[in-house]
């Protein structure tokens, strides 16, 4: 179903009024400004709707969702094994390839005596002129290091330009989950790791090599969430930087990933005045003092209470900000639909408190509940 919005802009300031269901648009004129706005919200219910290009269920895995608009209008979403999804209101998805790109070969070459490797937990940005597929390839207990791809257009078709570092080359010990932030003043970051250690580290201004190589980098790289050493659940992975206002915000997920309803993923967030850190919660402790037992930092969706039997294992999000500025996640999560069997597209509006923590309703998924999706201006 889809929502009428209609814009009045005042003054510059933009009031929104919700005014019926349908698709007509409205239009609204003001003497501060005669731009006419015409606009669009869907609803969502969890798990998040998700077919085939001839309309018919997809019902596999969407693990790791990194979700962006793309400069056609149209929300463009990757995931863990290659798949790209897409949507014009965030809440309908549709598979547009079952492969961004084929797997690489540099992974052989990292690891050679172990050949069991897949592409993980992709992201896209762009960078300058181009969008860039960043990727990283693991096996469980093994993962190689981080990559990138490149395009004119964010549909493709991307030219994989091979390994940007791995894990040895850049002193990260599980160098995977990449994200990639370009702050406002062109600067080009990458955060990546997990469970031993989540670093920050510079690439160059085309997104594609580490900035003054692998040496630099592996020397001037920051942590700035979990701590090094071995494997430790109550520190993070699948991390994701936004910037909102004067604040960046590190959003990164805690627990057991993949075990089905026995899952204890969660999304947790810290916050810092510059994109280095340190990211703290509200008791001002940093998430560098997380590990053994403790996790430090904001919940903002976890399953809890009543929600346990019906969803579990919630994280590994991104975020989307919709043409009214407001933020909505999306992660992946198991459902008793389909009695806990694989990760599903979840997907929440998040709120912020009065010291500017974001979290969801009542920090937890909605589930079977229709909601309201993001306000597209079109």
């Amino acid at each position: 179903m889809k929502k009428l919005l209609k814009l009045l802009a005042f003054s510059g300031t933009l009031i929104t009024c919700i005014v019926g269901c349908g698709n007509t648009n409205t239009t609204s004129n003001s003497p501060s400004n005669n731009t006419s706005y015409e606009t669009e919200q869907a609803t969502y219910t969890n798990p998040i709707n998700v077919t085939y290009s001839n309309g018919s269920p997809y019902t596999g895995e969407i693990a790791d969702p990194s979700v962006i608009r793309g400069d056609d209008g149209f929300n463009y979403l990757v995931c863990t094994n290659g798949k790209m999804f897409k949507s014009e209101d965030g809440c309908n998805w549709e598979l547009l390839t079952e492969k961004v790109i084929s797997l690489p070969s540099w992974g052989k070459e990292v690891s050679p005596n172990n050949s069991d490797y897949g592409l993980w937990a992709p992201d896209i940005t762009k960078v300058g002129d181009k969008w860039i597929y960043y990727y990283s390839l693991s096996g469980w207990g093994s993962p190689r290091g981080v990559g990138c791809a490149i395009a004119d257009n964010i549909a493709g078709p991307y030219e994989d330009l091979g390994k940007i570092c791995s894990g040895e080359e850049i002193g990260i010990q599980n160098c995977i989950d990449p994200q990639v932030f370009v702050d406002d003043d062109g600067s080009v970051y990458m955060v990546a790791g997990s469970f031993q250690g989540l670093y920050i580290f510079q690439l160059d201004e085309t997104g594609t090599k580490l900035l003054g190589g692998a040496e630099t980098q592996k020397e001037e790289k920051v942590l700035i969430a979990g701590k090094v050493g071995g494997w430790d659940g109550a520190t993070y992975e699948g991390s994701y930087i936004i910037k909102k206002d004067d604040s960046y915000y590190y959003f990164g997920s805690a627990g057991t990933c993949c075990a089905g309803k026995d899952s204890t993923y969660r999304v947790v967030v810290g916050k810092a005045d510059n994109i280095l850190g340190p990211y703290r919660g509200k008791n001002k402790l940093p998430l560098t003092m997380s590990g053994n037992s403790s996790t430090y930092g904001e919940i903002v969706v976890n399953c809890i209470g009543s929600t346990l039997d019906d969803v579990a294992g919630v994280g590994h999000n991104s975020i989307l900000v919709d043409d009214l500025g407001n933020y909505f996640i999306y992660y992946h999560g198991y459902s008793r639909l389909d009695n806990f069997r694989t990760r599903h597209l979840f997907m929440d509006k998040l709120l912020f408190d009065e010291q500017g923590y974001p979290y969801v309703e009542n920090y937890r998924p909605s589930f079977d509940e229709e909601k309201e999706g993001p306000s597209f201006i079109i």
